[in-house]
């Protein structure tokens, strides 16, 4: 299964709704069970770091529980490159109206033939347009 940052991070940090709570916990005890792997696209590398990085600006946890977060996200998780080249990203993103940060989770997917877990209401709406499986949890 593709996971997508937005669920990721809710393990980390716990914030957002009740609701997207209840999905991150279910996309983690799917895995956990091992029913799925995780697998995420390389910019995922980029984003996680980014985004524990501006959390970090706010919160209290040391620089040693950030990159004890990092490290078992990273383990936990499958890093694939794909068949993904800029143009071919590129055009995803211009024809679905999408970031190309958001295309590349989408694409892996659909390249993968696996479900996406996610909570970003963009990266639903275009994988249900494109028909691409969506974690229900």
């Amino acid at each position: 299964m593709v996971v997508d940052n937005s669920v990721m991070m809710r393990w980390l940090f716990q914030d957002g709704s009740d609701t997207d709570q209840d999905y991150a916990r279910g996309v983690l005890n799917a895995v956990g069970k091992n029913e799925l792997q995780i697998i995420v696209p390389y910019i995922w590398v980029y984003e996680s770091a980014f985004v524990v990085d501006y959390y970090s600006r706010g919160e209290t946890k040391s620089y040693d529980e950030y990159m004890e977060c990092l490290s078992w996200l990273f383990d936990v998780s499958t890093v694939i490159r794909g068949e993904v080249t800029p143009a071919s990203l590129y055009e995803f993103s211009q024809t679905h109206s999408l970031s190309a940060y958001d295309a590349a989770y989408v694409m892996l997917a659909l390249d993968q033939s696996c479900p996406i877990a996610t909570l970003d209401k963009s990266i639903i709406k275009i994988s249900k347009k494109v028909k691409s499986k969506i974690f229900k949890g």
